[in-house]
């Protein structure tokens, strides 16, 4: 990743994190800070250390740095966001709260754009796309619908749009 696709992902996705209508005010502010901290903890290697979301990147030597995923749900677990519930018959679940389920899909969905496709994330509207970018979608992001940017830039306010 270079400096360039970090700073456009951070913006996605702390704009993504923005579009959260019905949270209190201090919920919105946690969010908008998680995200940049959990942005800034797949990072913190260096950005030379991200590249794939799914894939983990060689560095110098032998030494292997996790993919952005694994990171991401590294944080998500250290910050409790993500934990077990572990059911009366024994059973064990990995379960994310709302928060957890916001925080990761604004991270993913930034990332997805700004660096690297993988699966995407739905759940964001044309609406909160355009939002984070004072009623524009750049072409880093519209160029990547190829064949489809036509159809993405006229679409109407409250369609999904797969990021």
């Amino acid at each position: 990743m270079n400096a360039l696709q970090y700073d456009r992902w951070k913006e996605l996705s702390i704009g993504l994190a923005r579009s959260y209508g019905a949270l209190t005010p201090r919920r919105r502010k946690l969010l908008l800070e998680e995200v940049e901290n959990c942005i800034d903890w797949v990072v913190c290697n260096g950005l030379d250390t991200v590249d794939d979301w799914d894939g983990t990147v060689r560095g110098d030597g032998n030494l292997y740095y996790e993919a952005a995923s694994t990171r991401v749900d590294d944080y998500l677990w250290q910050h409790r966001y993500e934990f077990e519930r572990t059911y009366r018959n024994g059973e064990v679940e990995l379960v994310r709260g709302r928060f957890g389920d916001m925080l990761s899909a604004c991270v993913r969905a930034g990332f997805d754009m700004a660096v690297a496709p993988s699966a995407g994330v739905i759940g964001f509207t044309i609406g909160d796309l355009r939002d984070v970018f004072d009623g524009d979608i750049p072409d880093w992001i519209a160029d990547q619908f190829g064949e489809h940017k036509p159809a993405l830039l006229e679409a109407g306010r409250d369609e999904g749009v797969w990021l």
